[in-house]
């Protein structure tokens, strides 16, 4: 039987931009478990201000181009121009924790939700109300923090399975067939993603 993993982080632009296509996998009925990996905490966390704001939008715009996924202005000028946004996941890498055990589904809609308050709302990072709304249509009513270990704990799982094929960075799609894994090019589906549905047959 075949199943699918997914590594991806919430907050990075190439999942965002990958969007449709994990979600047409998953809409498919295919067997796929997604894991947070809190890439962006620590040393990672980027600032703004500090020059990563201007190489965001180089990417942005080139992800933009080769998906179709919108990133405003309201994006561009609240978060990429305001030099104290940091970029720091913690807040949707605990929130992905807490709805981790409801499935794939689940999760990814979460993702989506705050994906949106990022990319075309232009919500900050640091914006818990927004996190917990979302969290809310899910009948989470958890403190975030009360997502903090396991949000750790998926990740580390996560980033030792990619280690374990070579794979690094997100978004990771793996493919797992008879005990064999291999990692799935998800840009191959960019323009048509219902394409993918087929790896699952």
């Amino acid at each position: 039987m075949t199943r699918f993993t997914y590594v991806y982080d919430t907050y990075c632009g190439w999942c965002y931009g990958a969007s449709p296509v994990i979600d047409a996998l998953i809409e498919s009925g295919a067997d796929v478990t997604v894991m947070h990996r809190h890439l962006f905490q620590g040393a990672n966390a980027h600032r703004m201000g500090d020059g990563f704001g201007k190489m965001a939008l180089q990417y942005d715009r080139r992800i933009e181009q080769l998906t179709g996924q919108e990133f405003s202005d309201a994006y561009v000028q609240n978060i990429l121009g305001n030099p104290d946004e940091v970029l720091d996941s913690g807040l949707t890498a605990q929130a992905a924790a807490l709805v981790h055990d409801l499935g794939a589904k689940a999760e990814i809609k979460l993702a989506r939700t705050l994906q949106r308050a990022r990319y075309v709302d232009g919500i900050s990072a640091r914006n818990s109300d927004v996190v917990r709304k979302a969290l809310a249509e899910f009948g989470v009513e958890l403190s975030l923090e009360d997502g903090k270990d396991q949000a750790r704990k998926i990740s580390a799982e996560a980033a030792n399975l990619q280690a374990s094929i070579g794979a690094q960075g997100v978004p990771t799609l793996l493919k797992h067939t008879s005990g064999k894994t291999t990692q799935v090019n998800i840009s191959t589906y960019y323009e048509l993603p219902e394409e993918i549905a087929a790896l699952a047959a």
